[in-house]
Protein backbone atom coordinates (compact mmCIF):
# COMPACT_ATOMS: atom_id res chain seq x y z
CA UNK A 1 0.00 0.00 0.00
CA UNK A 2 1.29 3.70 -0.46
CA UNK A 3 1.94 6.20 2.20
CA UNK A 4 -1.91 7.52 1.61
CA UNK A 5 -3.70 4.82 2.66
CA UNK A 6 -5.12 5.33 5.70
CA UNK A 7 -6.97 2.11 7.00
CA UNK A 8 -9.47 3.79 9.49
CA UNK A 9 -10.97 6.07 6.56
CA UNK A 10 -11.52 2.84 4.93
CA UNK A 11 -12.89 1.14 7.85
CA UNK A 12 -14.88 3.54 8.42
CA UNK A 13 -16.18 3.70 5.19
CA UNK A 14 -16.76 0.16 5.54
CA UNK A 15 -19.37 0.94 8.30
CA UNK A 16 -20.84 3.66 7.02
CA UNK A 17 -21.60 1.90 3.64
CA UNK A 18 -22.94 -1.39 5.40
CA UNK A 19 -25.33 0.85 6.96
CA UNK A 20 -26.27 2.46 3.84
CA UNK A 21 -27.22 -0.93 2.35
CA UNK A 22 -28.03 -3.13 4.81
CA UNK A 23 -25.64 -5.52 3.73
CA UNK A 24 -24.41 -8.01 6.91
CA UNK A 25 -20.46 -7.65 7.41
CA UNK A 26 -20.34 -11.56 7.37
CA UNK A 27 -21.86 -11.39 4.04
CA UNK A 28 -19.33 -8.36 2.63
CA UNK A 29 -16.52 -11.03 3.89
CA UNK A 30 -17.29 -13.61 1.53
CA UNK A 31 -17.71 -11.67 -1.07
CA UNK A 32 -14.42 -10.61 -0.41
CA UNK A 33 -12.64 -13.72 -0.40
CA UNK A 34 -11.69 -13.54 3.78
CA UNK A 35 -12.91 -15.27 6.40
CA UNK A 36 -15.52 -14.47 8.76
CA UNK A 37 -14.04 -11.83 11.52
CA UNK A 38 -11.17 -10.75 8.74
CA UNK A 39 -12.11 -7.00 8.85
CA UNK A 40 -12.68 -7.06 12.93
CA UNK A 41 -8.97 -8.74 12.78
CA UNK A 42 -7.52 -5.93 10.69
CA UNK A 43 -9.35 -3.06 12.47
CA UNK A 44 -7.58 -4.03 15.50
CA UNK A 45 -4.70 -4.89 14.88
CA UNK A 46 -2.72 -1.37 13.60
CA UNK A 47 0.08 -2.96 11.63
CA UNK A 48 -1.70 -5.15 9.21
CA UNK A 49 -2.86 -3.73 5.86
CA UNK A 50 -5.68 -5.35 3.45
CA UNK A 51 -4.43 -6.19 0.53
CA UNK A 52 -5.23 -4.76 -2.86
CA UNK A 53 -7.43 -7.72 -3.99
CA UNK A 54 -9.57 -7.11 -0.78
CA UNK A 55 -9.97 -3.46 -1.40
CA UNK A 56 -11.26 -4.34 -4.99
CA UNK A 57 -13.99 -6.77 -4.09
CA UNK A 58 -15.26 -4.33 -1.05
CA UNK A 59 -15.30 -1.33 -3.66
CA UNK A 60 -16.89 -3.64 -6.27
CA UNK A 61 -19.90 -5.10 -3.08
CA UNK A 62 -20.33 -1.76 -1.81
CA UNK A 63 -20.62 -0.18 -4.91
CA UNK A 64 -18.03 2.52 -4.48
CA UNK A 65 -14.91 3.71 -6.17
CA UNK A 66 -11.47 2.91 -4.62
CA UNK A 67 -11.03 6.30 -4.38
CA UNK A 68 -13.46 6.93 -2.61
CA UNK A 69 -13.72 3.81 -0.04
CA UNK A 70 -9.82 4.98 0.71
CA UNK A 71 -9.87 8.16 0.55
CA UNK A 72 -13.16 9.97 1.23
CA UNK A 73 -14.86 10.78 4.61
CA UNK A 74 -18.22 9.57 3.85
CA UNK A 75 -19.48 9.99 7.01
CA UNK A 76 -18.28 13.31 7.27
CA UNK A 77 -20.32 14.20 4.25
CA UNK A 78 -23.26 16.15 4.02
CA UNK A 79 -26.19 13.93 2.17
CA UNK A 80 -25.71 16.51 -0.45
CA UNK A 81 -22.27 16.13 -1.00
CA UNK A 82 -23.06 11.88 -0.54
CA UNK A 83 -25.76 12.11 -3.46
CA UNK A 84 -22.62 14.23 -5.74
CA UNK A 85 -19.87 11.80 -5.02
CA UNK A 86 -22.79 9.33 -6.42
CA UNK A 87 -23.06 11.68 -9.23
CA UNK A 88 -19.24 11.76 -9.68
CA UNK A 89 -18.63 8.02 -9.65
CA UNK A 90 -21.36 7.37 -12.18
CA UNK A 91 -19.93 9.84 -14.83
CA UNK A 92 -16.26 8.67 -14.17
CA UNK A 93 -17.23 4.77 -14.69
CA UNK A 94 -19.33 5.35 -17.47
CA UNK A 95 -16.55 7.43 -19.02
CA UNK A 96 -14.03 4.52 -18.31
CA UNK A 97 -16.75 2.28 -19.87
CA UNK A 98 -17.17 4.40 -23.11
CA UNK A 99 -20.65 4.76 -22.64
CA UNK A 100 -20.87 8.69 -22.52
CA UNK A 101 -20.30 10.88 -25.72
CA UNK A 102 -18.60 14.00 -24.20
CA UNK A 103 -17.59 17.01 -26.29
CA UNK A 104 -14.22 19.02 -26.44
CA UNK A 105 -14.06 22.66 -26.07
CA UNK A 106 -10.55 23.65 -26.51
CA UNK A 107 -9.20 27.05 -24.56
CA UNK A 108 -8.55 28.16 -28.04
CA UNK A 109 -11.98 28.00 -28.92
CA UNK A 110 -13.61 29.27 -25.96
CA UNK A 111 -10.83 31.89 -25.75
CA UNK A 112 -12.60 33.30 -29.17
CA UNK A 113 -16.20 32.94 -28.96
CA UNK A 114 -17.64 36.83 -29.21
CA UNK A 115 -21.13 38.51 -28.93
CA UNK A 116 -23.61 38.80 -31.99
CA UNK A 117 -24.31 42.02 -32.88
CA UNK A 118 -27.28 42.24 -30.44
CA UNK A 119 -24.85 41.71 -27.15
CA UNK A 120 -26.06 38.10 -27.07
CA UNK A 121 -22.97 35.47 -26.29
CA UNK A 122 -23.83 31.97 -27.78
CA UNK A 123 -22.39 29.76 -24.62
CA UNK A 124 -24.57 29.37 -21.77
CA UNK A 125 -21.68 29.75 -19.39
CA UNK A 126 -20.07 32.85 -21.09
CA UNK A 127 -21.39 36.61 -20.88
CA UNK A 128 -19.92 39.86 -22.24
CA UNK A 129 -19.12 42.02 -19.03
CA UNK A 130 -17.47 45.24 -17.84
CA UNK A 131 -15.43 44.89 -15.01
CA UNK A 132 -12.01 45.77 -13.43
CA UNK A 133 -8.87 43.63 -13.59
CA UNK A 134 -5.39 44.12 -12.16
CA UNK A 135 -3.06 45.75 -14.59
CA UNK A 136 0.78 46.79 -14.91
CA UNK A 137 -0.35 49.93 -13.80
CA UNK A 138 -0.89 50.84 -10.49
CA UNK A 139 -4.67 51.06 -10.09
CA UNK A 140 -6.70 48.63 -11.92
CA UNK A 141 -8.21 48.71 -15.56
CA UNK A 142 -11.53 48.66 -16.49
CA UNK A 143 -11.83 45.88 -18.91
CA UNK A 144 -14.96 44.69 -20.84
CA UNK A 145 -14.98 41.08 -22.50
CA UNK A 146 -16.24 38.23 -23.07
CA UNK A 147 -16.13 36.42 -19.99
CA UNK A 148 -16.85 32.80 -17.53
CA UNK A 149 -17.69 34.07 -14.22
CA UNK A 150 -16.45 31.30 -12.09
CA UNK A 151 -16.98 29.87 -8.96
CA UNK A 152 -13.72 30.48 -7.65
CA UNK A 153 -12.37 33.78 -9.68
CA UNK A 154 -15.68 35.55 -10.63
CA UNK A 155 -15.11 37.59 -13.60
CA UNK A 156 -11.51 37.55 -13.53
CA UNK A 157 -11.75 34.14 -15.01
CA UNK A 158 -9.68 32.67 -18.04
CA UNK A 159 -9.55 29.29 -19.82
CA UNK A 160 -6.62 27.14 -18.71
CA UNK A 161 -7.10 24.40 -21.07
CA UNK A 162 -9.24 21.64 -22.57
CA UNK A 163 -12.97 21.94 -21.10
CA UNK A 164 -15.26 19.27 -21.87
CA UNK A 165 -19.41 19.07 -22.24
CA UNK A 166 -21.99 16.36 -21.94
CA UNK A 167 -25.35 16.17 -23.06
CA UNK A 168 -27.75 14.88 -19.97
CA UNK A 169 -31.87 14.70 -20.26
CA UNK A 170 -34.28 17.04 -21.33
CA UNK A 171 -31.14 18.89 -23.69
CA UNK A 172 -29.53 19.55 -20.35
CA UNK A 173 -25.88 19.52 -20.28
CA UNK A 174 -22.84 19.37 -17.83
CA UNK A 175 -19.95 21.20 -18.35
CA UNK A 176 -16.24 20.75 -16.74
CA UNK A 177 -14.48 23.89 -16.82
CA UNK A 178 -10.54 24.21 -16.93
CA UNK A 179 -9.63 27.31 -15.79
CA UNK A 180 -7.20 29.90 -13.65
CA UNK A 181 -7.26 33.57 -12.54
CA UNK A 182 -7.10 36.10 -15.54
CA UNK A 183 -3.46 37.79 -13.47
CA UNK A 184 -1.52 35.19 -11.72
CA UNK A 185 1.56 35.09 -10.45
CA UNK A 186 3.30 31.88 -12.49
CA UNK A 187 4.11 30.10 -9.48
CA UNK A 188 0.27 30.60 -7.91
CA UNK A 189 -0.67 26.65 -7.09
CA UNK A 190 -4.63 28.26 -5.84
CA UNK A 191 -5.04 30.69 -9.40
CA UNK A 192 -5.88 27.14 -11.19
CA UNK A 193 -9.32 25.28 -10.83
CA UNK A 194 -11.81 22.60 -12.36
CA UNK A 195 -15.28 23.61 -12.13
CA UNK A 196 -18.30 21.59 -12.47
CA UNK A 197 -21.50 23.06 -13.48
CA UNK A 198 -24.59 22.11 -15.16
CA UNK A 199 -27.08 24.26 -17.53
CA UNK A 200 -30.86 23.57 -17.95
CA UNK A 201 -32.91 24.90 -19.89
CA UNK A 202 -35.77 27.24 -17.97
CA UNK A 203 -33.25 27.13 -14.75
CA UNK A 204 -29.99 28.24 -16.42
CA UNK A 205 -26.13 27.64 -15.55
CA UNK A 206 -25.88 26.27 -11.68
CA UNK A 207 -22.59 25.37 -10.47
CA UNK A 208 -22.09 21.42 -8.64
CA UNK A 209 -18.68 21.45 -7.50
CA UNK A 210 -14.77 22.17 -8.14
CA UNK A 211 -11.47 20.63 -7.36
CA UNK A 212 -10.59 23.60 -4.97
CA UNK A 213 -13.80 22.51 -2.77
CA UNK A 214 -12.71 21.95 0.90
CA UNK A 215 -14.82 18.41 0.77
CA UNK A 216 -13.67 15.42 -0.11
CA UNK A 217 -15.59 16.39 -3.49
CA UNK A 218 -12.25 17.68 -4.98
CA UNK A 219 -10.43 14.69 -5.62
CA UNK A 220 -13.31 13.03 -7.49
CA UNK A 221 -13.70 16.26 -9.40
CA UNK A 222 -10.24 15.90 -10.69
CA UNK A 223 -10.18 12.65 -10.93
CA UNK A 224 -13.54 12.68 -13.68
CA UNK A 225 -11.46 15.99 -15.50
CA UNK A 226 -7.95 13.35 -15.90
CA UNK A 227 -10.49 10.29 -17.05
CA UNK A 228 -12.47 12.45 -19.42
CA UNK A 229 -9.03 14.07 -20.56
CA UNK A 230 -7.42 10.64 -21.50
CA UNK A 231 -10.56 8.81 -22.73
CA UNK A 232 -11.53 11.68 -25.47
CA UNK A 233 -7.80 10.96 -26.81
CA UNK A 234 -9.19 7.75 -28.26
CA UNK A 235 -11.70 7.13 -31.11
CA UNK A 236 -15.43 6.56 -30.17
CA UNK A 237 -17.77 4.72 -32.67
CA UNK A 238 -21.59 6.00 -32.48
CA UNK A 239 -24.32 3.55 -32.20
CA UNK A 240 -25.34 3.97 -35.41
CA UNK A 241 -21.80 3.02 -37.31
CA UNK A 242 -21.95 0.17 -34.81
CA UNK A 243 -24.67 -0.98 -36.38
CA UNK A 244 -22.99 -0.08 -39.53
CA UNK A 245 -20.03 -2.55 -38.67
CA UNK A 246 -21.55 -4.95 -37.00
CA UNK A 247 -23.85 -5.48 -39.65
CA UNK A 248 -20.81 -6.22 -42.42
CA UNK A 249 -18.94 -8.15 -39.67
CA UNK A 250 -22.10 -10.58 -39.86
CA UNK A 251 -21.43 -10.26 -44.10
CA UNK A 252 -24.60 -8.45 -44.34
CA UNK A 253 -24.46 -5.90 -46.13
CA UNK A 254 -28.09 -5.54 -47.48
CA UNK A 255 -30.24 -2.78 -46.90
CA UNK A 256 -32.96 -3.02 -44.25
CA UNK A 257 -36.69 -2.97 -45.01
CA UNK A 258 -37.58 -2.15 -42.14
CA UNK A 259 -36.07 1.45 -40.02
CA UNK A 260 -33.12 0.84 -38.66
CA UNK A 261 -32.88 0.20 -34.82
CA UNK A 262 -31.45 3.97 -33.53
Amino acid sequence: MTEEFNKKIMLDNISFLLNESGKKIGELETEAGVSTGYISRISKDEKTKPGIEFIMKVAESLNTSIDTLLKVELGEMTPTERYLVSFLEKLNKDTLDDRLDWNIESADELQRVETDMNGYVDHPLLSYETFYEESECEYPEEVSRVVFISKSFDCRTAINGDCFNLRLKNNSYLYIMNISKSVHNVNDSDAFAKEIWMYTPGVGASYLCSNKDVSPLALLVENLYLTVSERTKHPRIKNELKYIIDSFMEDDISDDEEELPF
